[in-house]
């Protein structure tokens, strides 16, 4: 199975084609009559898709899962806990199964999403002739298993990848917009308490003028024109809604660099019985998809033929 070659996609490329029409849409820009939109948005998603088809053909060939011949590979033992976790794993996934709905389909590539928790464990440790026991070890294991993508042939899931990628680069300024607007709301309210704090502490301010204002009331004064500035120094740094040029430029400033906000790293690592860490264990390598500073997905991308999708559900033979 051969990957694509990483030139730059062309204004023909249909995949560019439709995420153009789709983001426009979805965020009120005039990309169908207005050519400066549509070529300004067409350079900022071509870039993002070349990232993304790179980020792909990065992840190496698809691990081929088949019942019938022990697994070549020193990482799919570790994914699992044991082998029926990892087949009701399978049988749970929809996506894969939809792929071989249709009776023509003969095999599915499909990606693999698991977030990896690294922890220590009290083992026993072999040094010469020696047994240690209650030693310190670090172990790795892999949760949260979701295959999140499929698809018939290795061409279609790599699109269908770079569609899922830059919808979720475009989506990441509107969303700024939409969390920033609740903020907004939120310091809006504070902000209208606040004023009815300060105007109780006035009347109290009117009542003692006479005298020596408290110290205490001085304070909670005080206290509150603070509070009050910095609320009003949150608001200026919240983004103000804007037209759909400003979004687009938001848009197009992602895409266009969207190697700050997606990317893949290789990870390595040796891993013994148990995935336990240690120098004689075997030699591991995957790649973890890191996702802005917030999360990091191992991802693995695998296939099986029909005759496997068959023994998860023999349903589909009917």
């Amino acid at each position: 199975m051969k990957f694509f070659s990483r030139k730059k996609p062309s204004a023909a490329d249909p995949v560019v084609d439709r995420l153009v029409r789709r983001i426009a849409e979805e965020n009120a820009i005039d990309a169908s009559s207005d050519a400066k939109c549509a070529a300004m948005l067409t350079e900022a998603v071509q870039a993002a898709c070349t990232h993304v088809r790179a980020m792909v053909d990065e992840l190496g060939e698809p691990f081929v899962l088949d019942r019938k011949r022990a697994t070549g590979s020193a990482l799919g033992p570790i994914l699992f806990d044991d082998r029926k976790d990892a087949l009701d794993a399978l049988r749970n996934a929809s996506k894969i199964r939809n792929v071989f709905a249709d009776p023509h389909v003969r095999e599915c590539v499909f990606l693999l999403t698991m977030h990896r928790r690294e922890y220590v464990i009290f083992g026993t440790e072999i040094e010469g002739e020696m047994i240690r026991r209650d030693v310190m070890q670090d172990a790795v294991e892999f949760r949260d298993h979701n295959f999140s993508a499929a698809a018939p042939s290795l061409a279609e899931l790599r699109d269908l990848l770079t569609e899922n990628v830059v919808l979720f680069l475009a989506d990441l300024a509107p969303e700024r917009l939409r969390r920033d607007e609740t903020v907004r709301t939120e310091i809006h309210h504070s902000e209208e308490l606040l004023k009815a704090q300060m105007k109780t502490l006035d009347y109290a301010l009117r009542e003692s003028r006479p005298f020596a204002t408290p110290a205490p009331l001085r304070a909670k004064v005080s206290q509150g024109e603070r509070e009050m500035e910095g609320l009003l120094e949150r608001l200026s740094t919240l983004s103000t809604k804007s037209d759909p040029m400003k979004c687009l430029q938001e848009i197009r400033d992602i895409l266009l660099a969207p190697q700050h906000h997606v990317r893949l790293e290789a990870v390595e690592m040796q891993v013994g019985d148990f995935g336990v860490k240690s120098k004689t264990g075997k030699f591991i390598r995957f790649h973890e998809c890191v996702l802005g500073d917030e999360e990091r997905l191992a991802v693995f991308m695998a296939s099986m033929d029909r005759d496997n999708a068959l023994y998860l559900w023999p349903d589909l033979e009917s």
